[in-house]
């Protein structure tokens, strides 16, 4: 495993002299990260020299990490950095998140432009729907693609396509654009486009993987931001924590305009829009992208927002017993697929918080 990883670590590491990592590179490291049993602190050095530092923020925070499933040590100070990594082989104890998932897997929706609702089961392969010359199926990825066979009407057909707390999913247009939608979100788009233009609209978080077409742009339009592509891998955080919109470019090019502003990124920035101006820093992609492959990434992170991820995607209410566990500021990297009960215990081991569970609630002491 160690001469595996070394080799796959050296070729993209080679490979940042020249370009930027694409998607396909990210996932194969952090899976590489999370099925090796890391033991030597070279690894670390390595996976340390990938990662790209943001410059946005520069204060020290503690550092969490975390592979298939490690755990951390306690510490006595927080601002102190510890890793501790170890292999685990069997599935998460916990039986909370995987109730959950039973509960949302079905309740994902779409709405078709009649107004008619359809909902998805996440475990089903086939034909969805076929309306006009557009088909819609579910494929063994667990997404649904929409596919138009001959000439569609010069009218758009908008579906709305809506993900519950507690899950995900992927969707492809009937252009081949791939997006990936998290949790909460919902997505607004043509059966089939026709026009100028291809424009959806979103709310909530999704990854864009676009389908090249200089012809015709694709727009992303959300709480009054436009997000522009041609060919481009971007991610779009328009939660409403936020208050505002975060579009994160990973490769290609993307125009961002908000009506006051407007601006232009290359890989490996970030636009965060505001009511009147726009704001670009540089950041490392992963930590933004992290959530479509399976991980939650903390890059010095609040406990409060930590929190509202958590709420987000376990479908807890969230109480804070102790106000001044807020500021507490985590940066590291925990398994998605874990039960609450044991990201919560993860954390208390480096922080002077506990947590208690009461039904659907946690109380954070």
């Amino acid at each position: 495993m160690k001469e595996i990883f070394t080799k796959i670590w050296k070729f993209l590491w080679e490979r940042t002299g020249r370009k930027e990592l694409d998607s396909d590179e990210i996932w194969l490291l952090e899976r590489m990260d999370r099925i090796a049993a890391i033991e030597e602190p070279d690894y670390d050095r390595m996976w340390e020299r990938i990662r790209r530092k943001t410059i946005c923020k520069n204060s020290p925070r503690v550092k969490l990490w975390r592979g298939v499933a490690a755990v951390a040590l306690p510490m006595a100070v927080i601002c102190t950095a510890v890793y501790f990594f170890r292999e685990k082989t069997q599935q998460p104890s916990g039986q909370f998140l995987v109730e959950n998932q039973k509960e949302t897997s079905s309740r994902i929706s779409l709405t078709l432009g009649n107004g008619k609702v359809l909902k998805i089961p996440k475990d089903s392969v086939g034909e969805v729907l076929k309306t006009g010359q557009v088909a819609v199926h579910q494929d063994s990825l667990k997404g649904i693609v929409y596919v138009v066979s001959g000439k569609e009407d010069e009218k758009l057909h908008y579906h709305t396509i809506e993900i519950p707390v507690g899950a995900d999913y992927r969707l492809t247009l009937s252009d081949g654009t791939v997006v990936y939608l998290n949790s909460a979100s919902k997505l607004t788009f043509p059966a089939a486009f026709v026009g100028d233009e291809r424009r959806v609209f979103l709310e909530g978080e999704g990854y864009f993987e676009v389908e090249s077409d200089k012809q015709h742009p694709f727009r992303v339009e959300v709480n009054g931001t436009i997000v522009e592509a041609v060919g481009t891998i971007f991610n779009i955080n328009a939660y409403p924590e936020k208050d505002g919109v975060e579009a994160t470019l990973v490769s290609g090019k993307v125009n961002v305009e908000n009506g006051q502003d407007r601006v232009s990124l290359i890989p490996g920035q970030q636009a965060r829009c505001g009511m009147k101006n726009i704001e670009v820093c540089e950041v490392d992609t992963r930590e933004y992208i992290s959530w479509k492959n399976g991980m939650f990434i903390f890059n010095e992170m609040t406990l409060e927002n930590i929190m509202v991820q958590m709420q987000r995607w376990y479908g807890l209410d969230v109480f804070f017993q102790n106000e001044s566990a807020k500021s507490h500021a985590f940066k590291g990297m925990i398994d998605k697929h874990l039960s609450p009960q044991e990201v919560f215990r993860i954390i208390e081991k480096i922080a002077n918080v506990r947590f208690e569970m009461k039904g659907n609630t946690v109380v954070i002491e």
